[in-house]
């Protein structure tokens, strides 16, 4: 929703917060539930990941002012937000899922945003799904 409505500072920023989240909830999962230490190297991956995102989100957006058409980087910019919210969303939820497992309403929104709902769809029409 953010990307549709904000401007692209606000974006960073709240995306910021969406991944600050995410690996706030891998921490805890990974310590709680799979009785993991702290790996560094995941923290690394992740910090990695959301830089180059914050990069082409400046190359796309300040790159297609150079080029004189901004509504080009604006439009890409909200659809690689879009794109990079829902796979927050996903790892969130799938890392609150092992943190409660008893939740059924955060196992619920989980299989809807990962697909995961439609193997339990075709499981109860009776159609088996391949090993």
């Amino acid at each position: 929703i953010g990307s549709l409505l904000l401007p692209i500072r606000e974006i960073l920023i709240l995306l910021s917060l969406g991944f600050v989240f995410n690996i706030f909830t891998g921490i805890v999962a990974d310590i709680h539930v799979n009785r993991q230490q702290f790996s560094i190297k995941k923290a690394f991956s992740a910090i990695t990941q959301a830089t180059f995102f914050m990069a082409c989100v400046f190359f796309l957006d300040y790159g297609s002012k150079l080029l004189h058409d901004a509504q080009i980087g604006q439009t890409s910019v909200r659809w690689l937000t879009l794109i990079v919210s829902y796979f927050y969303m996903v790892n969130i939820f799938r890392n609150a899922k092992l943190i409660f497992p008893k939740n059924l309403a955060i196992t619920f929104i989980y299989e809807l945003l990962s697909t995961e709902i439609f193997l339990r769809l075709k499981e109860m029409v009776g159609i088996k799904t391949k090993e």
